[in-house]
Protein backbone atom coordinates (compact mmCIF):
# COMPACT_ATOMS: atom_id res chain seq x y z
CA UNK A 1 0.00 0.00 0.00
CA UNK A 2 2.99 2.31 0.69
CA UNK A 3 4.57 1.65 -2.93
CA UNK A 4 1.13 2.63 -4.27
CA UNK A 5 0.80 5.66 -2.06
CA UNK A 6 4.56 6.93 -2.96
CA UNK A 7 3.70 6.20 -7.22
CA UNK A 8 0.72 8.05 -6.35
CA UNK A 9 2.24 11.02 -4.96
CA UNK A 10 5.39 10.62 -7.40
CA UNK A 11 3.27 11.11 -10.38
CA UNK A 12 1.04 14.27 -9.17
CA UNK A 13 4.30 16.08 -8.73
CA UNK A 14 5.06 15.06 -12.51
CA UNK A 15 1.75 16.06 -13.16
CA UNK A 16 1.94 19.40 -11.60
CA UNK A 17 5.54 20.04 -12.67
CA UNK A 18 4.65 19.32 -16.77
CA UNK A 19 1.43 21.42 -16.07
CA UNK A 20 3.46 23.94 -14.35
CA UNK A 21 6.09 23.69 -17.67
CA UNK A 22 3.07 23.83 -20.10
CA UNK A 23 1.52 27.14 -18.64
CA UNK A 24 5.05 28.95 -18.48
CA UNK A 25 5.94 28.02 -22.27
CA UNK A 26 2.02 29.30 -23.05
CA UNK A 27 2.35 32.85 -21.49
CA UNK A 28 5.90 32.99 -23.22
CA UNK A 29 4.54 32.22 -26.31
CA UNK A 30 1.27 34.62 -26.12
CA UNK A 31 4.18 37.07 -25.15
CA UNK A 32 6.00 36.76 -28.02
CA UNK A 33 3.09 36.43 -30.34
CA UNK A 34 1.66 40.19 -28.62
CA UNK A 35 5.00 41.49 -29.61
CA UNK A 36 4.89 40.66 -33.38
CA UNK A 37 1.74 41.97 -33.55
CA UNK A 38 2.65 45.16 -31.90
CA UNK A 39 5.41 45.62 -34.01
CA UNK A 40 3.30 45.17 -37.22
CA UNK A 41 0.99 47.66 -35.56
CA UNK A 42 3.86 50.10 -35.95
CA UNK A 43 5.03 49.09 -38.92
CA UNK A 44 1.94 49.77 -40.41
CA UNK A 45 0.99 52.84 -38.46
CA UNK A 46 0.02 56.19 -40.33
CA UNK A 47 2.64 58.73 -38.74
CA UNK A 48 0.87 61.26 -40.61
CA UNK A 49 -1.81 61.35 -38.17
CA UNK A 50 0.47 61.43 -34.76
CA UNK A 51 0.06 64.52 -32.78
CA UNK A 52 3.64 65.52 -32.56
CA UNK A 53 4.37 68.02 -29.60
CA UNK A 54 7.25 70.40 -29.33
CA UNK A 55 9.98 69.50 -26.82
CA UNK A 56 8.75 72.19 -24.00
CA UNK A 57 5.66 70.39 -23.77
CA UNK A 58 7.77 67.87 -22.23
CA UNK A 59 10.41 69.92 -20.42
CA UNK A 60 7.13 71.81 -19.01
CA UNK A 61 9.22 75.01 -19.62
CA UNK A 62 7.41 78.18 -20.81
CA UNK A 63 10.52 80.28 -21.86
CA UNK A 64 14.18 80.38 -22.60
CA UNK A 65 15.51 83.41 -21.49
CA UNK A 66 18.89 85.05 -21.13
CA UNK A 67 20.07 83.49 -17.92
CA UNK A 68 17.28 81.68 -16.91
CA UNK A 69 14.35 79.18 -17.87
CA UNK A 70 10.29 79.90 -17.24
CA UNK A 71 8.18 77.51 -15.90
CA UNK A 72 5.15 76.57 -13.88
CA UNK A 73 2.89 79.16 -16.12
CA UNK A 74 5.67 81.71 -15.66
CA UNK A 75 5.87 81.57 -11.73
CA UNK A 76 9.07 79.72 -11.64
CA UNK A 77 11.99 80.97 -12.45
CA UNK A 78 15.36 78.42 -12.31
CA UNK A 79 19.09 79.65 -12.97
CA UNK A 80 22.33 77.80 -12.21
CA UNK A 81 25.49 78.45 -11.77
CA UNK A 82 29.07 76.44 -13.70
CA UNK A 83 31.75 75.39 -11.51
CA UNK A 84 35.41 74.22 -11.86
CA UNK A 85 37.60 73.35 -8.98
CA UNK A 86 40.89 72.03 -8.31
CA UNK A 87 42.28 68.78 -7.42
CA UNK A 88 41.89 68.34 -3.96
CA UNK A 89 43.25 65.11 -2.48
CA UNK A 90 46.92 67.05 -4.61
CA UNK A 91 46.13 70.10 -2.69
CA UNK A 92 48.40 71.22 0.12
CA UNK A 93 47.08 70.87 3.58
CA UNK A 94 46.12 74.66 4.08
CA UNK A 95 44.61 74.36 1.04
CA UNK A 96 42.54 71.38 1.97
CA UNK A 97 41.86 73.46 5.38
CA UNK A 98 40.72 76.85 3.46
CA UNK A 99 38.53 74.72 1.39
CA UNK A 100 36.84 72.82 3.87
CA UNK A 101 36.02 76.10 6.17
CA UNK A 102 34.63 77.81 3.04
CA UNK A 103 32.41 74.93 2.13
CA UNK A 104 30.84 75.35 5.74
CA UNK A 105 30.43 78.83 5.01
CA UNK A 106 29.15 77.83 1.49
CA UNK A 107 26.51 75.93 3.02
CA UNK A 108 25.83 78.81 5.36
CA UNK A 109 24.69 80.92 2.59
CA UNK A 110 22.53 78.29 1.22
CA UNK A 111 20.59 78.26 4.21
CA UNK A 112 16.86 76.60 4.05
CA UNK A 113 16.73 77.67 0.21
CA UNK A 114 16.31 74.33 -1.85
CA UNK A 115 19.55 73.55 -4.15
CA UNK A 116 19.88 70.68 -7.24
CA UNK A 117 23.57 69.88 -7.51
CA UNK A 118 24.84 68.43 -10.77
CA UNK A 119 28.12 66.74 -11.56
CA UNK A 120 29.31 65.20 -14.98
CA UNK A 121 31.50 65.09 -16.93
CA UNK A 122 32.13 65.76 -21.11
CA UNK A 123 34.11 65.98 -23.71
CA UNK A 124 35.40 69.07 -24.18
CA UNK A 125 34.48 70.57 -27.75
CA UNK A 126 37.27 73.50 -29.11
CA UNK A 127 36.29 72.64 -32.59
CA UNK A 128 34.95 75.85 -33.44
CA UNK A 129 37.75 77.80 -31.70
CA UNK A 130 39.91 75.94 -33.44
CA UNK A 131 38.39 76.77 -36.72
CA UNK A 132 38.92 80.15 -36.12
CA UNK A 133 42.43 80.35 -35.46
CA UNK A 134 42.78 78.32 -38.52
CA UNK A 135 41.10 81.29 -40.69
CA UNK A 136 43.09 83.56 -38.79
CA UNK A 137 46.67 81.75 -39.38
CA UNK A 138 45.16 82.02 -43.02
CA UNK A 139 45.06 85.78 -43.00
CA UNK A 140 48.40 85.97 -41.55
CA UNK A 141 50.51 84.00 -43.98
CA UNK A 142 48.09 85.44 -46.80
CA UNK A 143 49.85 89.31 -45.66
CA UNK A 144 53.47 88.11 -44.64
CA UNK A 145 52.91 86.48 -48.34
CA UNK A 146 51.98 89.48 -49.46
CA UNK A 147 54.13 92.38 -47.40
CA UNK A 148 57.51 89.82 -48.24
CA UNK A 149 56.75 90.51 -52.02
CA UNK A 150 56.73 94.20 -51.80
CA UNK A 151 60.05 94.27 -49.51
CA UNK A 152 61.59 92.23 -52.22
CA UNK A 153 60.41 94.77 -54.91
CA UNK A 154 61.32 97.86 -51.98
CA UNK A 155 64.54 96.16 -51.89
CA UNK A 156 65.37 95.77 -55.30
CA UNK A 157 64.67 99.73 -55.68
CA UNK A 158 66.66 100.62 -52.98
CA UNK A 159 69.96 98.95 -55.15
CA UNK A 160 69.71 102.08 -57.33
CA UNK A 161 72.86 103.37 -57.31
CA UNK A 162 71.65 106.66 -58.87
CA UNK A 163 69.70 107.43 -55.52
CA UNK A 164 70.65 110.41 -53.12
CA UNK A 165 71.58 109.32 -49.51
CA UNK A 166 68.11 110.83 -48.52
CA UNK A 167 66.41 108.86 -50.51
CA UNK A 168 68.13 105.99 -49.87
CA UNK A 169 67.84 106.63 -45.84
CA UNK A 170 63.75 106.84 -46.45
CA UNK A 171 64.38 103.54 -49.13
CA UNK A 172 66.01 101.84 -45.76
CA UNK A 173 63.54 103.09 -42.71
CA UNK A 174 60.95 101.31 -44.69
CA UNK A 175 62.66 98.45 -45.15
CA UNK A 176 63.51 98.37 -41.45
CA UNK A 177 59.96 98.71 -40.52
CA UNK A 178 58.92 96.31 -42.62
CA UNK A 179 61.77 93.48 -41.48
CA UNK A 180 59.95 94.24 -38.15
CA UNK A 181 56.08 93.62 -39.79
CA UNK A 182 57.59 90.18 -41.19
CA UNK A 183 58.89 88.93 -37.94
CA UNK A 184 56.07 90.30 -36.05
CA UNK A 185 53.53 88.36 -38.31
CA UNK A 186 56.22 85.05 -38.32
CA UNK A 187 55.88 85.19 -34.36
CA UNK A 188 51.80 85.73 -34.38
CA UNK A 189 51.54 82.64 -36.60
CA UNK A 190 54.15 80.54 -34.57
CA UNK A 191 52.13 81.26 -31.70
CA UNK A 192 48.46 80.25 -33.19
CA UNK A 193 49.85 77.59 -34.87
CA UNK A 194 51.32 76.04 -30.95
CA UNK A 195 47.95 77.30 -29.51
CA UNK A 196 45.95 75.35 -32.46
CA UNK A 197 47.87 72.30 -31.88
CA UNK A 198 47.16 72.11 -28.15
CA UNK A 199 43.86 72.88 -28.66
CA UNK A 200 43.36 69.53 -30.89
CA UNK A 201 45.00 67.81 -28.12
CA UNK A 202 42.98 68.34 -25.34
CA UNK A 203 39.62 68.55 -27.77
CA UNK A 204 37.45 65.54 -28.84
CA UNK A 205 36.67 62.19 -28.00
CA UNK A 206 40.28 61.23 -27.49
CA UNK A 207 41.00 64.13 -24.99
CA UNK A 208 40.55 63.71 -20.76
CA UNK A 209 36.86 64.43 -20.41
CA UNK A 210 36.18 67.61 -18.60
CA UNK A 211 34.42 67.28 -15.10
CA UNK A 212 31.83 69.99 -14.42
CA UNK A 213 29.66 70.78 -10.90
CA UNK A 214 26.85 72.78 -11.03
CA UNK A 215 24.34 73.87 -8.83
CA UNK A 216 20.39 74.82 -9.95
CA UNK A 217 18.60 76.88 -8.22
CA UNK A 218 15.10 79.06 -8.37
CA UNK A 219 12.97 81.82 -7.62
CA UNK A 220 8.83 81.25 -7.53
CA UNK A 221 6.56 83.80 -7.38
CA UNK A 222 3.64 83.77 -5.00
CA UNK A 223 0.94 86.50 -5.16
CA UNK A 224 0.40 86.25 -1.39
CA UNK A 225 3.86 87.69 -0.83
CA UNK A 226 3.16 91.27 -2.46
CA UNK A 227 -0.57 91.47 -1.23
CA UNK A 228 0.10 94.99 -0.48
CA UNK A 229 0.37 95.39 -4.28
CA UNK A 230 -0.26 93.92 -7.69
CA UNK A 231 2.79 93.07 -9.79
CA UNK A 232 2.18 92.76 -13.85
CA UNK A 233 4.11 90.20 -16.05
CA UNK A 234 6.83 92.49 -16.90
CA UNK A 235 7.42 93.16 -13.09
CA UNK A 236 7.73 89.72 -12.09
CA UNK A 237 10.18 89.07 -14.53
CA UNK A 238 12.49 91.51 -13.46
CA UNK A 239 11.95 90.55 -9.69
CA UNK A 240 12.63 87.14 -10.55
CA UNK A 241 15.65 88.29 -12.47
CA UNK A 242 17.14 90.43 -9.36
CA UNK A 243 17.06 87.03 -6.84
CA UNK A 244 18.10 85.04 -9.25
CA UNK A 245 20.85 86.98 -9.51
CA UNK A 246 21.36 87.80 -6.06
CA UNK A 247 21.54 84.37 -5.23
CA UNK A 248 23.74 84.16 -7.78
CA UNK A 249 26.59 86.55 -6.75
CA UNK A 250 25.87 85.05 -2.86
CA UNK A 251 26.62 81.43 -4.38
CA UNK A 252 30.08 82.68 -6.62
CA UNK A 253 30.97 84.50 -4.00
CA UNK A 254 31.22 81.69 -0.91
CA UNK A 255 32.50 79.08 -3.74
CA UNK A 256 35.72 81.57 -4.41
CA UNK A 257 36.53 81.15 -0.99
CA UNK A 258 36.40 77.25 -1.47
CA UNK A 259 39.10 77.41 -4.81
CA UNK A 260 36.19 77.02 -7.03
CA UNK A 261 35.81 79.33 -10.17
CA UNK A 262 31.76 79.88 -11.03
CA UNK A 263 30.00 81.85 -13.35
CA UNK A 264 26.17 82.20 -14.00
CA UNK A 265 25.04 79.63 -16.96
CA UNK A 266 22.82 81.30 -19.11
CA UNK A 267 18.95 80.02 -20.48
CA UNK A 268 20.22 78.72 -23.23
CA UNK A 269 23.22 76.80 -21.27
CA UNK A 270 20.71 75.39 -18.63
CA UNK A 271 18.25 74.12 -21.22
CA UNK A 272 21.01 72.71 -22.70
CA UNK A 273 22.04 70.78 -19.54
CA UNK A 274 18.80 68.78 -19.29
CA UNK A 275 19.21 67.81 -22.84
CA UNK A 276 22.31 66.47 -21.83
CA UNK A 277 20.97 64.89 -18.92
CA UNK A 278 17.52 63.25 -20.74
CA UNK A 279 19.55 62.84 -24.30
CA UNK A 280 23.25 62.47 -23.79
CA UNK A 281 24.47 61.00 -27.49
CA UNK A 282 22.38 63.25 -29.49
CA UNK A 283 23.12 66.54 -27.28
CA UNK A 284 26.62 65.63 -27.70
CA UNK A 285 26.28 65.36 -31.15
CA UNK A 286 24.63 68.50 -31.66
CA UNK A 287 24.92 71.08 -29.10
CA UNK A 288 22.75 74.25 -28.24
CA UNK A 289 25.27 76.39 -30.26
CA UNK A 290 25.03 74.60 -33.22
CA UNK A 291 21.12 74.53 -33.78
CA UNK A 292 21.37 78.46 -32.41
CA UNK A 293 24.15 79.14 -35.63
CA UNK A 294 22.23 76.83 -38.17
CA UNK A 295 18.75 76.79 -39.43
CA UNK A 296 17.77 73.28 -38.39
CA UNK A 297 14.06 75.00 -37.25
CA UNK A 298 13.54 76.21 -40.56
CA UNK A 299 13.57 72.35 -42.12
CA UNK A 300 10.81 71.13 -39.07
CA UNK A 301 7.51 71.45 -39.29
CA UNK A 302 4.53 69.67 -37.50
CA UNK A 303 2.39 67.19 -38.60
CA UNK A 304 -0.80 69.37 -39.15
CA UNK A 305 1.19 72.66 -40.81
CA UNK A 306 0.70 71.42 -44.34
CA UNK A 307 -2.93 71.28 -43.71
CA UNK A 308 -2.91 74.52 -41.85
CA UNK A 309 -1.11 76.56 -44.87
CA UNK A 310 -3.36 74.89 -47.32
CA UNK A 311 -6.97 76.25 -45.33
CA UNK A 312 -4.76 79.52 -45.06
CA UNK A 313 -3.89 79.39 -48.84
CA UNK A 314 -7.45 78.29 -49.42
CA UNK A 315 -9.47 80.90 -47.44
CA UNK A 316 -7.10 83.68 -49.19
CA UNK A 317 -8.23 82.76 -52.41
CA UNK A 318 -11.71 82.90 -51.52
CA UNK A 319 -11.41 86.12 -50.01
CA UNK A 320 -9.83 87.32 -53.81
CA UNK A 321 -12.45 86.03 -55.92
CA UNK A 322 -15.22 87.68 -53.50
CA UNK A 323 -13.11 90.90 -53.62
CA UNK A 324 -13.24 90.07 -57.53
CA UNK A 325 -16.83 89.26 -57.38
CA UNK A 326 -18.04 92.49 -55.30
CA UNK A 327 -15.87 94.76 -58.01
CA UNK A 328 -17.81 93.42 -60.79
CA UNK A 329 -21.17 93.90 -59.23
CA UNK A 330 -20.48 97.53 -58.35
CA UNK A 331 -19.19 97.77 -61.75
CA UNK A 332 -22.37 96.86 -63.46
CA UNK A 333 -24.67 99.07 -60.81
CA UNK A 334 -22.13 102.22 -61.92
CA UNK A 335 -22.59 101.02 -65.68
CA UNK A 336 -26.76 100.69 -65.33
CA UNK A 337 -27.16 103.71 -62.96
CA UNK A 338 -25.23 106.21 -66.17
CA UNK A 339 -27.93 104.48 -68.65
Amino acid sequence: MQVVNDMVGTIQIIAISVIAILVILGALGFYFYKSKQKMKTEETADSSSFNRKDILDYLKIDDVADSMLVANGRTRFIGAIKCQGFSFADAEVEEKLQTIRGYITFFNVLDNCPVQFRQSARNVNLEGLIHAYQDRVTVLEEKRFTLNLDYTDLKAESENPELTKAEYDIYYDKLKQMQRELVSLGYQIEQLNAQIQYMAAISGDNAEAKREEIYVFDWEYNAMDFSSQSLNEQEVFLRAETQLKTKASAYISALRNCGVHAKRMTGVELLEEIRRYTHPVSAANGTADDILRSAYDSICVTSNSLNELEKEANAKIVHEIAEEMMKGVERNESVMGTQ
